[in-house]
């Protein structure tokens, strides 16, 4: 049991991670940004194609970090462009087609082999409950928290925090005021892509690497966004540490193995029911 809950802590902070992200996203940008963890994706298959024309790996990751922020801040200036005034449905259904969009774009630019990845933090850290810890379990948990961390510090101590959280609420009295928030807008999508991408390049050469797994990493993340209503930041942390455990938990029965892939999908189901409980409860009574 104690290897199996070790073993799901490299997922638990990537889910973490991810959900921070929508969380922050939200929050800033009122927007369910679901193509995030697919903009992540672009930069690790642009890394993987640098990295295979003999380009040192660090700066091959660089690039795939570069190309995951443009990718984002290109779904960014589509969304602040022509649909800063819309209604969150509207935003998060064109987020889902810009998720479609960066799938099959990948696919026709990359093909559907997927890529073989060298890690960068799979040096073995420890060893913990018969379990080896490499690096990049305490590397995913720290970058979950500094993206709390930093989103917390954007909202609560700056003006730009301000500033964004005004546009995503009241976009048109925003503009009326004369607050420009376009570019620091478009910036944050940016912020936002680049992170994904880190993230997936600590997550892919451990995890199934094609396109589709890779962006479908969305949906354990939309559970750990969720756990935290998508506003409070401490919960999207937990929920996503949790699921991973949790996982990681489930993997070690053969029992219920099989099963584990829908742990998340379930997560999302519960969570919305319980979202919706007091409109149930009231209409019963």
């Amino acid at each position: 049991m104690l290897q199996g809950l070790v073993s799901g802590l490299a997922a638990g902070g990537t889910y973490a991670a991810l959900g921070l992200l929508l969380t922050a996203m939200y929050r800033l940008t009122a927007t369910v940004n679901l193509a995030v963890a697919a903009t992540g994706m672009a930069g690790v298959y642009v890394m993987a194609a640098l990295a295979e024309t003999g380009l040192p790996y660090g700066m091959a990751a660089v690039g795939g970090v570069a190309a995951g922020a443009l990718t984002s801040a290109g779904c960014g200036a589509v969304m602040v462009r022509w649909f800063a005034g819309s209604g969150a449905q509207l935003r998060t259904a064109v987020s889902i087609a810009q998720l479609i969009g960066i799938i099959a774009l990948a696919y026709i630019l990359f093909g559907d082999t997927p890529r073989v990845l060298w890690n960068p933090a799979g040096a073995p850290v420890g060893t913990l409950a018969g379990v080896v810890v490499t690096w990049g379990t305490p590397a995913l948990i720290a970058l979950a928290v500094l993206i709390g961390g930093g989103t917390h510090l954007l909202l609560a101590r700056t003006s730009l925090g301000l500033r964004l959280r005004a546009m995503a609420e009241r976009p048109v009295t925003t503009e009326l005021l004369g607050i420009g928030t376009r570019g620091p807008a478009v910036a944050l999508w940016g912020a936002a892509g680049a992170l994904a991408a880190l993230v997936l390049l600590l997550v892919a050469p451990v995890r199934s690497s094609d396109i589709l797994s890779l962006s479908m990493l969305i949906v354990p993340a939309c559970a750990a966004a969720l756990a935290g209503g998508l506003t409070r930041l401490p919960g999207a942390l937990l929920g996503g540490l949790a699921l991973g455990l949790l996982e990681g938990l489930l993997a070690g029965s053969a029992a219920v193995r099989e099963y584990r892939d829908a742990v998340p999908f379930a997560a999302i189901l519960l969570l919305l029911l319980w979202s919706r409980r007091g409109e149930v409860w009231d209409a019963a009574r």
